[in-house]
């Protein structure tokens, strides 16, 4: 301790809130984005509860219905950063796609792979065993990786 007495610090500010802030109208459009792929990645509610970590399938009923009538839902901090995760593995997984096919971006979200240690796992699969924004981190970051 007595070394770091010597030290002053570079900024003498410490941040009072981390990030712009989050708004219903963002956890709104995340929601909305999220369950209008939900079929097409072959994910129950329950499903995107563990995705969404641990939300409980009534509250996404809820969620939807509050959208679907046009209201806002707000969300944490925690599940609109696992959306933002979700949508950012979506958007690498439709680049690393061939032009025009797109669609392989769902298939590939579902298909059993070898890459990025996942041993025949497909990504959904990995990501609802492991149910933690440590995974979804993983995959986001590796497939950024892969598409340069």
């Amino acid at each position: 301790m007595l070394g770091l007495k010597e030290h002053q610090p570079v900024d003498t500010s410490p941040p009072t809130q981390f990030g712009p802030t989050l708004t219903a109208k963002h956890s709104t459009a995340g929601l909305r984005w999220l369950l209008e792929r939900r079929d097409r990645w072959e994910l129950t509610m329950d499903d995107l509860g563990v995705l969404l970590g641990g939300v409980r399938r009534r509250t996404l009923t809820d969620w939807q219905k509050r959208i679907n009538n046009g209201q806002e839902v707000e969300v944490s901090r925690d599940t609109m950063e696992r959306i933002s995760l979700l949508l950012g593995i979506h958007k690498a997984l439709v680049l690393i796609t061939p032009s025009g096919h797109e669609s392989m971006a769902f298939e590939w979200f579902q298909k059993p792979i070898d890459l990025m240690g996942l041993q025949g796992q497909s990504i959904r699969d990995y990501l609802l065993e492991q149910g933690s924004m440590d995974a979804l981190y993983y995959v986001r970051r590796n497939l950024d990786a892969m598409r340069g």
